[in-house]
């Protein structure tokens, strides 16, 4: 039986090391954070951010924002639901988040807070770029978008994306909820430096993650 000398063990350790590493990376996931807060006017600049919280209440020229980052490229789509599961603000955006870059969403529209939204809820999507299931959730928005479509399509489609969604809040793996404080914080320009404040969130390689933020 052949001997292994101490200078081969310590070979063949540093090769296991180093292809436990290798597979570690290709298993990580995304770190994910996300931050809501409730803009209105005030303020020495016109206007104030602040975070939103359990004491927050609509009001007029009142809006939602979401501060995003992940330290690695992902996709980032929000559907918002009233209590009865119409959807609110239109067909989502579906948005391409750098890596360690802090994205302020909506990009293209307005998340008003005025109240005749009847917003009870945010479903933030997120996604590594290969994640197959994804694709799905992308089409069914993506069909929500063509012209021409009647009310009653639209709808369909709406209760499409939310059916979606609901299916993999039951996942214990891929589902969150949004710690919403009890109490505002006003925030002050663009978070630099450490980034977002709070939790991470882990989005696994090629998953998808949903994280459901409850405004009522």
């Amino acid at each position: 039986m052949p001997v292994l000398t101490g200078q081969f063990r310590v070979s063949m350790l540093a090769v296991s090391v180093m292809c436990g590493q290798h597979l570690c990376g290709q298993q990580g996931g995304i770190e994910f954070k996300a931050q809501l807060l409730l803009q209105q006017p005030g303020g020495k600049a016109g206007g104030k951010q602040e975070e939103f919280s359990k004491q927050a209440r609509p009001g007029p020229e009142k809006v939602l924002l979401l501060r995003v980052m992940a330290d690695q490229e992902c996709l980032a789509s929000v559907a918002g639901f009233t209590r009865d599961g119409q959807l609110v603000y239109g067909v989502p955006e579906i948005v391409q988040l750098s890596a360690n870059v802090i994205k302020a969403m909506p990009v293209s529209k307005k998340w008003t807070f005025n109240g005749t939204e009847q917003l009870a809820e945010m479903d933030l999507v997120v996604a590594d770029p290969k994640s197959f299931e994804f694709r799905t959730y992308s089409d069914l928005v993506g069909k929500m978008s063509r012209p021409g479509l009647s009310d009653e399509v639209r709808q369909a489609q709406a209760g499409a994306i939310r059916e979606w969604i609901d299916m993999r809040l039951r996942s214990g793996t891929t589902a969150q909820n949004y710690s919403v404080k009890e109490n505002p914080v006003q925030v002050g320009g663009v978070v630099r430096g450490d980034g977002l404040p709070g939790p991470s969130i882990p989005v696994p390689a090629q998953k998808t993650t949903i994280l459901r933020i409850r405004i009522q």
